[in-house]
């Protein structure tokens, strides 16, 4: 009788201890990141700002729909909505008007990236971009015996006037290189008129490569001028 009620005690214990051993969780997928590729620098050069935006590193094949959020609103969609839907991988975004995003544009995830079915396949990772005017210049230049005469005309969008104008009081670099060589080095530092203009006069007696370096600002983009040779 001892031996069996041991018999029965040992059974009972041992079925507790089955009852009370946790139980395994089914192993959880590991959620992808997917990585947003949007220009890192943005030029306001015109009326009308397009540009394209792609999926980065880390996006699945059976993605069918991600959205971004812009701050500033840098999308004409509402709340700068930058939308990838049946699964396309690239997007076409801009902006018009007096009043376009200038700095740094932040680009945050509206939600999961999800699959045809409405099934998320991918965390979204942020992305910034920076937004600036579009800036431009144009060098001219001319030779008579010994001395060479540059002309530097300097330009920058005006969105409230929606065109480009002459940059007052602008200084610039005028850079020069030998033939046969590949260093730029600096001529002279001018600072352009009341139209935006200025002429450098100076007798190299020999041709020589030139172009302009026009520093930015922090709505303003910078800007090397094409090269000419004189």
């Amino acid at each position: 009788m001892k031996l069996y009620k041991s018999a029965l005690a040992l059974a009972l214990l041992a079925s507790v201890l089955v009852a009370t051993q946790p139980a395994h969780a089914a192993p959880q997928q590991a959620t992808v990141t997917c990585a947003l590729s949007v220009p890192s620098r943005i030029s306001v050069g015109g009326t009308y700002n397009n540009f394209l935006a792609r999926f980065g590193s880390g996006c699945p094949d059976t993605i069918y729909t991600a959205v971004w959020k812009s701050t500033p609103a840098a999308t004409s969609n509402p709340q700068g909505r930058l939308e990838f839907t049946f699964g396309n991988r690239v997007a076409q975004f801009g902006f018009s008007g007096a009043v376009p995003p200038i700095g740094t544009i932040t680009w945050k995830p509206a939600g999961g990236a999800t699959n045809i079915n409405g099934t998320k396949v991918a965390d979204l990772a942020s992305a910034t971009s920076v937004s600036r005017r579009a800036s431009a210049v144009a060098l001219t230049g001319g030779r008579k015996g010994s001395r060479t005469a540059l002309l530097t005309t300097v330009s920058y969008w005006r969105p409230s006037s929606d065109r480009y104008v002459r940059w007052a009081g602008k200084q610039v670099l005028i850079q020069y290189q030998d033939i046969g060589t590949t260093t730029w080095k600096g001529l002279a530092y001018v600072t352009t008129n009341s139209v935006g203009q200025v002429t450098y006069n100076y007798y190299p007696n020999r041709t020589r490569r030139y172009r302009v370096y026009v520093p930015g600002t922090s709505s303003i983009w910078n800007i090397f001028s094409p090269v000419i040779s004189r």
